[in-house]
């Protein structure tokens, strides 16, 4: 039986890509934080009639087009420990007939798109992740470090936002991208 993608919209089979591989969603016994990551990740509906999350069988795959350098990493320091390219919408014929006809009036690039939905779901995972370690650490120690790391995430949230501002306004040059702390080169 081929392999196919379980993300919703993906619709990427075993042989269809050269270089596309297809991963194991992580086992419940091997890593179960891992898992529960990577099913939060894959945003794949609740089933109204069990009253339940979707689970993945052992047979469940996951391509490797959701990952942000094009495969899985087994570091938890990698962003790649857990998928976060997802487009979230299914393709359907009517849907992808009207992607067709607006493919040349789209302000964003596929890229672009993927990247956002990339940081959204990081985003939406480490926001998800500190209720976790909130309940799992009661040392002051640990808290003011969980303080520090949220305080430095709001500031890298902050000049996400800034520079996606420059970007959307052209104003893309080495004189909109300095900041009072330090100076980052423009590529243009």
């Amino acid at each position: 039986m081929p392999d196919s993608c379980c993300s919703v919209g993906c619709t990427n089979r075993r042989g269809d890509k050269p270089g596309l591989c297809f991963y194991r969603i992580p086992s419940e016994r091997e890593n179960p934080e891992r898992r529960r990551l990577w099913i939060c990740a894959i945003r794949r509906a609740f089933i109204p009639e069990e009253g339940t999350q979707w689970q993945p069988s052992k047979y469940t795959r996951l391509c490797s087009e959701h990952f942000i350098k094009g495969a899985k990493s087994d570091d938890p320091s990698s962003p790649d420990w857990i998928p976060s390219v997802f487009s979230q919408s299914p393709v359907t014929k009517k849907r992808k007939r009207k992607k067709d006809v607006d493919r040349s009036e789209q302000s964003k690039s596929e890229e672009e798109m993927k990247e956002q939905a990339a940081v959204d779901v990081l985003l939406k995972l480490s926001s998800a992740s500190h209720t976790t370690y909130d309940r799992k650490c009661n040392s002051k120690m640990c808290k003011e470090k969980i303080t520090r790391l949220q305080e430095e995430c709001n500031d890298l949230r902050k000049e996400n936002r800034r520079l996606k501002d420059i970007i959307k306004t052209g104003t893309f040059n080495e004189l909109a991208l300095k900041t009072d702390d330090h100076e980052v080169k423009a590529m243009t």
